[in-house]
């Protein structure tokens, strides 16, 4: 039921808030650059704080601020919904932006409006959490195939449902058993190697957007990406495989976090790790640091970014 995560606005709102997020594939609210970016027509849901409403004759507007002083807009509204008229509201918007070329202004119309903290409340509760273990595992920094996998470990039911369910949210074209699939060999590994399974979820989102047949111009490989030298040393047959292609890509971080010892919890040494799996170790040695790539430090800024989301809901 709904009616538990409602504030002002009316569980029917929320309810056809969330049905028009899910009819426009929307999972998350989009960044201010979106439509700074823009050109052409695109439905996209933005986070603002609404300050005004404004009526002339027959036309209405709604007068927002973004947060963190990102600026101000004016979007159009043929309807505004009378909760956002009693003045400033911390909401989410559901708009149609416009821009017909690189210099024009850009126009936004309203198509839907929701509580911020309902939508917040809505995503926490669908955002996959810490794997739980439910048997003893050791540390999983062994070099060896299977290693700690080998023995059995349970991931708890409804926080595999959950990975199952947002992997299936973020890639459309997967069948349920192949999010399954994917979601219980991610927490699986994770736990053998002893990694935070929602850092993998972010890799993986950034390497392949959980795609098993991806491959790259460079020859990178199935859902981790992972190179013909990774598949020799791992002793890996079919990259393309989700049960091998998740193992290697799983091992294969732990063995850059062990890089950098503390890399599990120092950001900037994470940032060392997550550089050395997209462009080698010998790149981040010669460099003293994460190299001055713009593909690396895209790479590390989207894996971070999608790394906070994920746990931001604890």
């Amino acid at each position: 039921m709904l009616s538990g995560i409602v504030g002002t606005a009316s569980a029917q709102t929320l309810e056809s808030y969330l049905a028009l997020r899910k009819q426009f594939k929307i999972a998350k609210a989009s960044p201010i650059s979106a439509l700074d970016n823009l050109v052409g027509t695109k439905t996209l849901e933005i986070h603002c704080i609404v300050k005004g409403v404004m009526q002339f004759d027959d036309r209405s507007s709604i007068y927002v601020e973004y947060p963190d002083n990102r600026g101000e807009q004016v979007i159009d509204a043929k309807e505004i919904p009378g909760w956002l008229q009693n003045g400033s509201a911390d909401v989410r918007l559901l708009v149609k932006a416009t821009r017909s070329e690189p210099l024009a202004v850009v126009q936004v119309e309203l198509i839907s409006a929701a509580l911020n903290d309902d939508i917040a409340r809505f995503e926490a509760a669908n955002t996959p959490k810490p794997v739980v273990i439910k048997s003893s595992v050791s540390r999983g920094t062994s070099t060896s195939r299977g290693g700690n996998a080998r023995r059995k470990i349970t991931v708890d039911p409804t926080v595999l449902s959950k990975y199952t369910a947002f992997i299936k949210n973020h890639n459309k074209k997967l069948t349920n058993d192949k999010a399954y699939e994917i979601a219980e060999a991610v927490c699986r590994w994770s736990i053998a190697y002893e990694i935070d399974a929602r850092l993998v979820v972010a890799v993986l989102i950034t390497e392949s957007d959980f795609n098993p047949s991806c491959l790259s111009n460079a020859g990178a490989m199935g859902l981790g990406q992972l190179m013909n030298e990774n598949c020799k040393e791992y002793g890996i047959n079919n990259p393309y495989d989700t049960e091998q292609n998740l193992y290697g890509t799983v091992r294969q971080l732990r063995e850059h976090l062990n890089r950098y010892p503390g890399a599990d919890k120092d950001p900037q040494k994470l940032s060392l790790a997550l550089a050395a799996y997209n462009a080698g170790p010998g790149a981040v040695k010669k460099y003293g640091g994460v190299p001055p790539y713009r593909e690396t430090q895209n790479y590390i800024k989207r894996i971070f970014s999608r790394y906070r989301q994920l746990t931001s809901a604890d």
